[in-house]
């Protein structure tokens, strides 16, 4: 839903919102019709306590795993990965 949500350059009502409201969403996030989303807050707990483990580089390398797996990124390309860019946004939430 993080992706979704930067990908989109929306805050985290506004994606809450989205995943509630839009099919596209639901269907990505494999969501039923019916289902009724979740609170704003969830994704901001998220963040902090991703970056409060340590894990944002790990999410964000096995997400760009799942991408070179699906062909969507070039297994040798170049990947923007500085060190602290996701634990800033992480911090700073998306946007």
């Amino acid at each position: 839903m993080t992706v979704l949500q930067f990908a989109e350059g929306l805050s985290d009502r506004q994606a809450a919102e989205a995943a509630r409201a839009r099919i596209d969403w639901k269907y990505l996030l494999g969501l039923g019709l019916a289902d009724p989303g979740l609170d704003a807050s969830v994704l901001c707990e998220f963040r902090a306590r991703l970056v409060e483990g340590g894990l944002e580089q790990k999410l964000l390398e096995a997400v760009l795993e799942r991408l070179r797996g699906a062909g969507l990124v070039k297994a040798r390309g170049r990947q923007r990965r500085g060190r602290g860019g996701s634990r800033v946004a992480a911090r700073r939430g998306w946007p």
